[in-house]
C-alpha cells in the first residue's frame, strides 16, 4: 500500500506543476494586459507617456483598479485549481489502478490454470506441457528417469481447412485426441502444441527406441479413415522424437530437437525420426514450394527420368526405374527429395503420383512402340495408395495407352506395409487381381520384417544400396544379400541389386544368383531422350520383363 501512496503523491505533484505553469502563464498575460491599459489612459489623458502621467492614471481611473487585481485573481485561482485538479485526478488515477489490479489478479487466477489446457481438445497446452516436462526433470529422482518426447505433426491439415472449413479441422483435431489417447502409454501425457502439432511426455520410457514403436502405434492409430461431412480422409503424421538425458538436459531444448527431427522426417519423405545431431528445422527457403509446385504440374515443368534396369547375368535391359525431377524456373533442376517430402506433407503427393503415373506410361508406350518394350517401374507414396479406387485408375491408364500390364511395377516401401498393412494389402490384393506387378524398394531397412513376404502379393523386391555396397568387403553384408535372395526365390520372389557402382559387386551378386542389377554401374538416371539414345548407343538387345 506504501507503494500506491507514493506513486499517487508522484502524480499528484505532476499534476499540480503542470496546473500551475497554466496558473503563471495566466498572471504574466495579466500584467500585461493591466500596463498596456495603463499606457493608453496616461496617453490618451495627457497626450504623453511619463511616470508622472502613469501614476496619475492609476490613481484616477477605476478601470485600471479592476485591472489591477487580475493578477491577484490569477494567482489564486491557479493554485486553487492545480490543488484541486491534482487531487481529483491522483484520485481517478489511483480508482482506476486498483480497479486494473483487481481485475488483472482475478484474470490471472482464472486464466492460469486454462492456460496449460488446450480448450479445443482438452489436452494439455504447450504451456502445461512444458510445466509438466520442468516439473519432472526437476523431481528428486531426475537423474534416474529417462523422459521421452514425441512430437505429431499431421499432414496436409491445412488443405483439409481450406476444403472443409475450420468447424472441419477441428473436428478432424478432436478425433487426433481420442485416436492418440488410445495409444499413450501409461503415465504419459499427451498435449496439443498448436494447430496440428500434437506432442506426447512418456516419463520412464524404458528404451528411447520404444519411441519409435509409439510413432508406428500413432500412425496406425490414425490410418482408419476420418469421416468430414460426406468425406473419408486418410490422416498422416510425420513424427519425430528426443528424450533425456540423451539429447537434452532441459525442458525447452528437448521440444526443440524433437520438433528438429519430427522436421527432418517431413524433409526426407519419412513417418518418423528419433534425434540426432544432425537434426536440423526446415529450410524456410524451401517452404514457398508447396505453392509452386501446385501450379508446376500444370505448368509441364515436371519431368521423368529414367535408370536402366539389366539382368545380372546376360546385361540385357529389362526396364527402368522413373524418377521424378522438377525443372524449376529460379532453382534449376531439383531432386525428388526438395519437392516430395513438402507434396507429402501438403496432400499433394496424390496429383503428383498421378502426373508420375500417368507420364511414366506414355514413356513405356513411346518405348513400346519404338521397339523397345520395356517394364517401367513408378514408386508410389503410402498416401496415393489409399486412395479410393487407386487400383482401378492404374487399369484404366494402361488401358488408355494399349499397354499389357506387365510393362508397369509399383515400388512401395517397407515402411508403407508396416504403418498400414490391412490397407495395403487389400491394395496389393486388388493389384493383383488386376495383373499389376508390386515391387518392395528399399528392402532391408525399415522395420526389415520378412514374415509378411510370404502372405503378401510382392512379385520383386529390392535389395538396398546399403547392403550392396559392402557385399565384396563385408563378410556380414554378404550374408545378408545371401539370405535375402535364397528367401526371395524360395518364395518365388524376383530379386533387383539398387546402388551397384563396380563391377566386381555386380560379379559377386550374379553368383549369389541376384536377378537383375541397378545403379550407376548399368547407366545413371537420365531424361527420357537421353535414355533413348543410351539405348541406341549401347545397341543391347531387349527383353520384355519376365
Amino acid at each position: 500500500m506504501g507503494s500506491n501512496s507514493g506513486l499517487f503523491a508522484r502524480n499528484r505533484a505532476v499534476l499540480r506543476a503542470r496546473v500551475s505553469r497554466t496558473a503563471y502563464v495566466g498572471l504574466v498575460i495579466a500584467g500585461l494586459a493591466v500596463l498596456v491599459a495603463t499606457l493608453l489612459t496616461a496617453w490618451l489623458e495627457s497626450g504623453r507617456v511619463t511616470p508622472a502621467t502613469l501614476m496619475a492614471a492609476q490613481l484616477q481611473s477605476p478601470v485600471l483598479w479592476l485591472l489591477d487585481l487580475m493578477p491577484l485573481i490569477f494567482a489564486f485561482w491557479g493554485q486553487y485549481v492545480s490543488v484541486v485538479m491534482a487531487s481529483e485526478a491522483g484520485a481517478m488515477v489511483m480508482d482506476q489502478t486498483e480497479s486494473l489490479r483487481a481485475r488483472t489478479q482475478y484474470l490471472e487466477s482464472h486464466v492460469a490454470p486454462s492456460s496449460l489446457h488446450d480448450g479445443l481438445t482438452g489436452l494439455a497446452s504447450r504451456n502445461g506441457l512444458l510445466t509438466a516436462l520442468e516439473q519432472r526433470l526437476a523431481g528428486p529422482d531426475h537423474d534416474r528417469t529417462t523422459v521421452g518426447l514425441l512430437v505429431l505433426d499431421l499432414d496436409g491439415f491445412q488443405e483439409i481447412n481450406n476444403a472443409y472449413g475450420a468447424a472441419a479441422g477441428d473436428e478432424v483435431l478432436r478425433v487426433v485426441t481420442r485416436r492418440l489417447r488410445h495409444v499413450v502409454p501409461d503415465g504419459a501425457t499427451p498435449a496439443r502444441l498448436d494447430g496440428d502439432c500434437f506432442a506426447v511426455m512418456w516419463p520412464g520410457v524404458p528404451d528411447r527406441a520404444q519411441l519409435g514403436d509409439l510413432a508406428a502405434a500413432a500412425a496406425r492409430a490414425l490410418a482408419d479413415p476420418c469421416a468430414v461431412g460426406e468425406s473419408r480422409l486418410n490422416l498422416f503424421a510425420s513424427m519425430g522424437a528426443a528424450s533425456y538425458p540423451d539429447d537434452s538436459l532441459d525442458a525447452q531444448s528437448l521440444l526443440s530437437h524433437a520438433m528438429a527431427a519430427m522436421y527432418q522426417a517431413k524433409r526426407s519423405g519419412g513417418h518418423f525420426l528419433l534425434h540426432e545431431a544432425r537434426c536440423e528445422p526446415v529450410d524456410p527457403q524451401m517452404l514457398s514450394l508447396t505453392a509452386e509446385l501446385r501450379s508446376a504440374i500444370d505448368r509441364d515443368e515436371l519431368m521423368l527420368f529414367l535408370q536402366p534396369i539389366v539382368k545380372c547375368d546376360t546385361r540385357q535391359l529389362v526396364g527402368a526405374e522413373c524418377l521424378v525431377r522438377w525443372r524449376h524456373p529460379r532453382r534449376g533442376l531439383l531432386p525428388p527429395g526438395d519437392f516430395v517430402p513438402r507434396a507429402e506433407r501438403s496432400g499433394l503427393i496424390v496429383p503428383l503420383s498421378d502426373w508420375v503415373m500417368r507420364e511414366a506410361l506414355a514413356i513405356a508406350a513411346s518405348l513400346q512402340g519404338a521397339g523397345h518394350p520395356l517394364r517401367l517401374s513408378v514408386n508410389v507414396s503410402r498416401r496415393a495408395m489409399v486412395e479410393p479406387g487407386f487400383a482401378d485408375a492404374v487399369s484404366r491408364y494402361l488401358a488408355a495407352h494399349s499397354l499389357p500390364v506387365d510393362r508397369l511395377l509399383l515400388e512401395i516401401t517397407e515402411e508403407t506395409l508396416m504403418l498400414d498393412e490391412p490397407g495395403s494389402r487389400a491394395v496389393m490384393q486388388q493389384l493383383r487381381h488386376a495383373g499389376i506387378g508390386v515391387a518392395i524398394d528399399d528392402f532391408g531397412t525399415g522395420y526389415s520384417q520378412l514374415a509378411y513376404l510370404k502372405s503378401l502379393p510382392v512379385g520383386q523386391i529390392k535389395i538396398d544400396k546399403s547392403f550392396v555396397r559392402d557385399v565384396t568387403t563385408s563378410p556380414t553384408d554378404l550374408a545378408i544379400v545371401r539370405a535375402l535372395v535364397e528367401l526371395a526365390h524360395a518364395l518365388g520372389i524376383q530379386v533387383v541389386a539398387e546402388g551397384v557402382e563396380q563391377e566386381d559387386q555386380a560379379q559377386v551378386l550374379e553368383s549369389l544368383g541376384c536377378d537383375l542389377l541397378q545403379g550407376y554401374l548399368i547407366g545413371r538416371p537420365m531424361p527420357f531422350d537421353a535414355f533413348r539414345a543410351w539405348i541406341e548407343k549401347t545397341e543391347r538387345s531387349y527383353l520384355p520383363a519376365s
